[in-house]
């Protein structure tokens, strides 16, 4: 794959985001922030992500109706849900909407660069290797 993987960051929490969205530079993905939910779905017909990360709780419109919206143009984007809050249903539901996989906010960043390569290449097609070295 060539340049950067694209990764869209949706969530309220500002301290923990920022501190992915960092982390994911420093392992050279391209990696954009939303605070809200207000505005993926524009900026997802703008842009042309490889995989987002889309919080559940979100202030104003919850991750479940987004994820929906989202549906309705983009089938393919690699969608991964994190939350602290996440409930058997709502996983549940995000599952049928075709999620790529589930992170806990409260595992390390390495679990997300695994999710975004696996989602990638299962649902993507592509052969992107992870970097070596394990975890840091």
């Amino acid at each position: 794959m060539e340049g950067k993987i694209k990764v869209l960051l949706v969530d309220d929490e500002v301290d923990f985001i920022n501190m992915m969205r960092y982390w994911l530079k420093s392992k050279n993905f391209e990696a954009d922030v939303l605070y809200s939910g207000e505005n993926v779905v524009s900026l997802l017909k703008e842009k042309d992500y490889s995989i987002m990360f889309l919080d559940l709780k979100l202030p104003g419109i919850e991750g479940i109706e987004i994820l929906k919206q989202i549906r309705q143009f983009d089938k393919k984007i690699s969608v991964i849900i994190f939350s602290a809050y996440g409930t058997a249903q709502s996983l549940r539901e995000a599952t049928n909407l075709g999620i790529s996989g589930f992170f806990a906010k409260e595992k390390g960043f390495d679990e997300a660069a695994r999710l975004i390569y696996t989602a990638l290449r299962i649902h993507k097609g592509l052969s992107h290797h992870e970097p070596e070295g394990g975890k840091e």
